[in-house]
């Protein structure tokens, strides 16, 4: 059986997560924090989470935990088969990461300098440009059919909509037309529903944690 190692306050252990509830994988989750200890570092050589154990060993890195779980069971396919549009769920994949995730994610610590909160809005907001662009929104990013590219979009809308609110008022949703319906139609998804509960539950016990409460 795999085992997913990682916690739920992470969006990318929960696209890996989501991704194996909807191809129906049996799995157990180990509940897992990024460490530098020696041992888990021969699981995931940078420390980080999630990661897979399969038969034939671990992998880490989101992307690569996806493909090999499309490689495994194409039969219920989270990716086109045709080539060309499997890269363009691939390439809504990565405008998100790259340039509407990985930018917001240097305001999470809350501890932001005002040049910091300066320089992330911009590079958001041409993120979000790029994604209207790309996306079909028929109902979901690359069109009919639920992708990966939704999985890795909805958890990262997730965060980012949040801090934008904090930090900047802003209500990024509103940005591109047919985002916010996009954003209901795939939280309307059972699995997905079912998972944004135990993701709060589990949200709600580790901030309180953390705060001392």
């Amino acid at each position: 059986m795999l085992k997913l190692y990682g916690f739920h306050v992470s969006n990318y252990f929960n696209m890996v997560k989501l991704a194996l509830l909807e191809k129906g994988f049996e799995f157990e989750e180990v509940r897992t924090y990024p460490s530098q200890e020696p041992q888990f570092l021969a699981m995931s050589p940078m420390g980080k989470i999630p990661c897979l154990e399969a038969r034939e060993g671990f992998l880490t890195e989101t992307a690569a935990i996806l493909e090999f779980l499309e490689d495994v069971t194409p039969e219920v396919p989270l990716l086109p088969a045709d080539p060309f549009a499997r890269a363009k769920v691939r390439e809504l994949m990565r405008v998100c990461e790259l340039y509407i995730e990985l930018p917001a994610r240097r305001l999470y610590s809350g501890n932001n300098t005002q040049q910091t909160i300066d320089e992330v809005k911009p590079l958001v907001e041409r993120g979000l440009k790029a994604l209207g662009r790309l996306a079909q929104f028929g109902p979901y990013l690359a069109g009919r059919d639920f992708s990966y590219a939704d999985i890795v979009a909805y958890h990262s809308f997730g965060a980012v909509a949040r801090t934008m609110r904090m930090v900047y008022g802003w209500e990024v949703m509103d940005e591109v037309a047919g985002l916010a319906d996009w954003y209901k139609a795939v939280a309307n998804r059972p699995i997905v529903h079912q998972l944004d509960s135990t993701i709060a539950d589990e949200r709600q016990s580790f901030f309180s944690k953390q705060s001392g409460e």
